[in-house]
């Protein structure tokens, strides 16, 4: 029985001295980065909705489509004098190929010293401004070229005088 102790303890003892062997495994894992060109935006072409004259009663609207295009309705005139009506027209410059978002202000004022008018903004993106595109591929610079129209009211009672306002318009990367 002295002799069965014993061997168990030596079995124990040697169990706990010898050297755990454990299990490892391993495995690489890599990196990459795609460098793209920052964006630009540029200003081409003011929006101008030229000379008219106010209603003589009521109220009407100038517009200015996207396209240049200038219609008045509600008794207001548009004269061919002063600036020629036309769209805002802007660039956006960056890498070929990549989505962007163009952020255009639905509506912006105008203001001839504490009189104001509001202009309503529409545009020529196709789709969703959130979502446009760039010209050309990955390597290649790209563009988007675009027009900002807009619409006006004039009332009877509008003051006279020239009218100015401006409007943000900017593009980043999606």
């Amino acid at each position: 029985m002295n002799t069965s102790l014993i061997a168990a303890a030596a079995l124990v003892l040697t169990a706990i001295a010898a050297p755990a062997m454990a299990q490892s495994a391993s495995t690489t894992g890599s990196g990459s980065i795609t460098v793209i060109r920052p964006l630009t935006i540029t200003k081409t072409a003011d929006l101008k909705f030229g000379t008219v004259v106010r209603p003589g009663t009521g109220a009407g609207t100038v517009v200015v489509s996207a396209a240049g295009a200038r219609s008045v309705t509600g008794g207001v005139a548009g004269l061919t004098s002063g600036d020629t009506p036309a769209a805002a027209a802007f660039s956006v410059a960056g890498e070929g190929g990549q989505s962007v978002s163009v952020t255009i202000p639905a509506s912006f004022t105008m203001a001839n010293g504490t009189d104001s008018l509001t202009v309503t903004t529409s545009n020529s993106l196709t789709g969703s401004a959130a979502s446009q595109t760039l010209s050309n591929a990955l390597g290649s610079a790209g563009s988007l070229a675009f027009s900002v129209g807009g619409s006006v009211p004039v009332a009877s009672t509008t003051t006279t005088g020239a009218y100015t306002g401006t409007f943000t318009v900017s593009a980043a990367y999606n």
